[in-house]
């Protein structure tokens, strides 16, 4: 595997990208099926016993995630692809947005105002650096894979495919 040197002008970048990552799957998994095991540290052996901790921890440990992405990536991407501090930006609003919805209502009240708060905070900072794009039909080009659809100004982030049939 490739490891970065903490003195590697990429590093922020992908510690960011990692936090990012971590985040959007623990989010995906608390979404899926509520409080899962929350394993953040690596393993040194074969683990066979996890413990589900509830969904309000997995929420902290999420946002956490997020914000720390928000605080390590660029503004501007390296190349199409990379998630950026705005893509981080949404993600927090939207767990922070999930955290204080009705479904979370038997422990999320010490969250919600904060959490809303938060909501209109970064979404007005991903508007703000990507606004809607003039002719809706520019979002929606998909004649060839990664093309000018892509770097619309309304994109956050985009998946990168290949549209070689031989790989």
């Amino acid at each position: 595997p490739l490891y970065y040197s903490n003195t590697a002008s990429t590093y922020n970048n992908r510690l960011g990208e990692g936090y990012f990552m971590r985040g959007y799957y623990y989010y995906q998994l608390v979404s899926q099926f509520g409080g899962v095991p929350l394993k953040l540290t690596p393993s040194t052996s074969a683990e066979t016993f996890f413990v589900r901790v509830p969904e309000e921890e997995c929420y902290k440990q999420i946002v956490s995630d997020f914000e720390m992405a928000y605080s390590l990536l660029p503004t501007k991407p390296e190349q199409t692809g990379r998630i950026t501090k705005w893509a981080a930006a949404h993600f927090i609003a939207k767990a922070r947005l999930s955290r204080a919805s009705e479904l979370y209502s038997k422990w999320n009240s010490k969250y919600k105002d904060e959490d809303l708060d938060a909501v209109i905070k970064y979404g007005n900072e991903v508007i703000a650096a990507h606004p809607l794009v003039a002719d809706f039909v520019d979002l929606w080009d998909f004649k060839k894979a990664n093309s000018a659809n892509e770097l619309a100004t309304e994109v956050v982030l985009a998946a990168q495919f290949s549209d070689d049939q031989t790989t």
